[in-house]
């Protein structure tokens, strides 16, 4: 069975209590259980990666278009609920350059959702490795 990455648990999930993504972004839940949006974007951080065992990490590197935004991905074969970061731009000594970076997940294919409703490139996460794609 396919489970989320480690940063987010079971009383954080958007269907119940609201979630936190890596960086620190929260999403949380009305008073009516509906989510409700994200505040201020958070600054650009560091990531940890749970890599290993079974575990792997996806670093997308997307285009403009997807700045300030959030970027969802899903098993290949849509087990398991979407899961999705925020796109941030990560300065380096070579520049700067826009990620969006799933530190833990489970091995295995996924696909990078373009929006809602289309989707984009599948990528194949390793065990015990890093994964890296450009989004156009």
């Amino acid at each position: 069975m396919w489970h989320p990455p480690a940063t987010i648990t079971p009383a954080d999930r958007p269907y119940g209590g609201g979630h936190t993504h890596e960086d620190g972004t929260r999403h949380g839940d009305s008073p009516n259980g509906a989510e409700v949006g994200i505040g201020t974007p958070a600054a650009s951080a560091s990531v940890a990666l749970d890599i290993g065992g079974g575990l792997g990490a996806l670093v997308i590197n997307p285009s403009e278009r997807f700045r300030s935004s959030e970027i969802e991905i899903s098993r290949i074969n849509h087990e398991g609920p979407r899961v999705h970061t925020g796109v941030h731009e990560r300065a380096s000594d070579a520049g700067s350059t826009l990620t969006a970076i799933f530190g833990s997940l489970p091995a295995g294919r996924y696909v990078i959702w373009e929006d809602a409703n289309t989707a984009g490139p599948v990528v194949e996460v390793p065990d015990g490795g890093v994964a890296q794609i450009r989004l156009g």
